[in-house]
């Protein structure tokens, strides 16, 4: 009998040892540039009231904001204050005394690929799921960019207001800028449509970020009457939007890729200058032989007839004319 003791205690003792490795590696692991990375941070909690007394007006800005509500037991200022986001302060306080300076927080400048990770690291302590459920796999994580780049915590930030969120975003995405000030564009500019009603900043399992899994899913979000199904079906437009439409702004009518006849002719090849199988040649400008003018060279729109382009539902509705 006290043999099998001996035996179940060392198992007690091993399994104990192998719990603590699982949770120590759950709460911090050990970076390869040797900076703690476990959370929280290592140290001693001072309290709000001895960040107040140097970093005046901040707490003011933060009754402001949902992570200042006291009241709530999710936010920041209800647990440990400033130091929920910032680590604690014991040492930061040490070294302003020592050198007049300050230093050992997390104070969320992202100076370095190092420090935005940290930064990062807290604020997804909070912030999981949903949304940010993708973030480790999405682009903006890819490019190393730091939470605060975008957000304000202290003050009203300006990506959360519609009004603002565009700016926010063309800074760094400058080629999206000149779309959406192309002679066609989605109301961008007048914040009727914004970044956010198509892309999700924080990743997706969509291309590109969108919030829906394919681009057509995305553009039904709005578009709704053109999802069909049609009886007479348009298979570009079924398959993919883009592949007419610029989404973010053209210089061509209705956001188009080029202009019409040229777009269909893509596809269409044998409706062309010369082709035997049209009603009528697009491309007659010889209008010396009245015989050979045609009605469509005004406009020159394969639209003008094939006006159900996104397909149509009409029993003769084959040509999408009706």
């Amino acid at each position: 009998m006290s043999k099998l003791r001996r035996v179940c205690r060392v198992l007690a003792v091993v399994l104990a040892a192998s719990l603590l490795q699982v949770v120590s590696a759950g709460e911090g692991v050990q970076a390869a540039d040797g900076q703690d990375q476990s959370f929280p941070p290592p140290g001693v909690y001072v309290g709000t009231e001895a960040c107040v007394d140097c970093h005046e007006g901040f707490e003011e800005q933060l009754q402001q904001r949902k992570h200042g509500q006291t009241a709530d037991s999710r936010t920041p200022m209800a647990t440990e204050g400033c130091e929920s986001c910032h680590g604690p302060g014991e040492q930061h306080i040490e070294l302003a005394s020592e050198e007049g300076e300050g230093g050992g927080l997390i104070s969320f400048a992202g100076q370095s690929t190092e420090s935005r990770q940290r930064e990062n690291r807290m604020c997804l302590h909070c912030h999981q799921g949903g949304a940010l459920m993708h973030w480790q796999t999405s682009l903006h994580a890819a490019d190393t960019l730091a939470c605060t780049s975008c957000h304000q915590i202290h003050k009203p930030s300006p990506v959360l207001d519609r009004t603002t969120q565009t700016q926010v975003c063309v800074k760094c995405h400058t080629g999206i800028r000149a779309d959406i000030y192309r002679a066609s564009s989605h109301p961008i500019r007048e914040a009727n449509v914004v970044c956010s009603d198509c892309h999700n900043a924080h990743g997706s399992a969509g291309p590109a970020s969108l919030k829906q899994l394919s681009v057509n899913e995305n553009c039904y979000g709005c578009h709704a009457e053109l999802r069909g199904p049609f009886l007479w079906e348009h298979y570009p437009v079924s398959e993919d939007c883009s592949l007419c439409h610029r989404v973010h702004g053209s210089n061509h009518a209705a956001l188009l890729t080029k202009s019409a006849p040229l777009l269909c002719q893509q596809c269409h090849q044998d409706i062309r200058a010369q082709g035997r199988r049209h009603v009528s040649r697009l491309y007659d400008f010889d209008f010396s032989d009245t015989r050979r003018r045609s009605r469509f060279v005004l406009g020159e729109s394969c639209m003008n007839c094939h006006a159900q382009v996104h397909g149509s539902n009409h029993p003769s509705g084959a040509a999408l004319m009706r």
